[in-house]
């Protein structure tokens, strides 16, 4: 999740820099922001379904601020060798659909910094799950484009994550894009990177990799792990990518390709203890979603 948070803002500031036609788009930063996604993967994460929707309602030269609101369902089916510390899946809860829910605020900010282009982002969700409400959690960052031409634009910035179960809570970021020409560019931002091939304003195919992160809470109703617990799942996925804009506002994404466990893991709601591990191997996905943003 907090990869795919941080492609709006720095793709919105690149954006403003150099127009990238049937690649324009965001969540969160735009007007107005609707999509659903479907995902299906042949592993222990089966099928996933997403929902999104965001409103700017304030925005002036500096200042942006967007409500938006997420929605997503995701279906697991491990195994008692999947999982570490003698835990069977069944048992505590962890094997099928769970739902989860996410509504918060985002807000943007733009100006410079030692005569650079600057743009800092917070972000507070309510998040959701099974059992009712889970936790308030938090994104906040800073972005300084180093360069910002019409071609290319480097940045870097620290990112802070605020009642996070990472073990990692701040980190610097960098995002970089180059367009060679009007058909061929280079993207590489928030965990993502792709070679971006444009053949007309309505058409964009992509070969790259990003960082995908789901999440969900369960309650376990074990006695040796907390009530509430928080399944995470990141993974590195080389991938292919087609991207169609149907009419104005409108665009459909298709992507498939394979995924690597970086990590799978259950924690509390909050805290960064590890109470155990899910084993996963390669497995391909393919992924379809509709959006409408302006």
């Amino acid at each position: 999740m907090i990869f795919s948070i941080l492609i709006t803002p720095i793709s919105a500031l690149a954006q403003s820099q150099a127009a990238v036609n049937v690649s324009e788009g965001g969540y969160g930063i735009l007007k107005t922001n609707i999509g659903v996604d479907y995902e299906h993967g042949w592993g222990k994460i089966d099928d996933c379904f997403s929902a999104r929707v965001s409103y700017e309602f304030f925005r002036n030269k500096k200042f942006t601020v967007t409500a938006n609101a997420r929605y997503t369902s995701t279906e697991v089916s491990f195994s008692a060798d999947d999982l570490s510390n003698g835990f069977d899946p069944d048992n505590i809860h962890l094997n099928g659909t769970h739902h989860f829910g996410q509504t918060g605020f985002t807000s943007t900010f733009q100006s410079k910094l030692w005569g650079k282009p600057f743009m800092a982002i917070a972000m507070v969700n309510a998040e959701w799950g099974q059992g009712g409400f889970a936790r308030i959690s938090g994104i906040a960052m800073g972005l300084l484009m180093l360069k910002a031409s019409r071609s290319t634009q480097f940045g870097i910035g620290p990112l802070v994550l605020i009642n996070s179960c990472s073990r990692i809570p701040a980190f610097l970021v960098f995002m970089y894009r180059h367009k060679f020409n009007n058909k061929w560019g280079i993207n590489l931002y928030g965990g993502i990177f792709g070679i971006d091939y444009t053949p007309t304003v309505n058409n964009l195919f992509s070969v790259g990799a990003d960082i995908d992160v789901k999440a969900f809470y369960f309650k376990p109703f074990n006695t040796s792990l907390p009530d509430k617990c928080r399944f995470t799942s990141t993974s590195f996925r080389p991938m292919a990518k087609y991207r169609r804009r149907l009419i104005n506002n409108l665009y459909f994404d298709l992507q498939g390709g394979i995924s690597l466990k970086m990590s799978c893991r259950a924690n509390g709601v909050t805290g960064t203890k590890k109470y155990f591990d899910c084993n996963q191997k390669v497995a391909p996905f393919i992924h379809a979603g509709i959006s409408y943003t302006m």
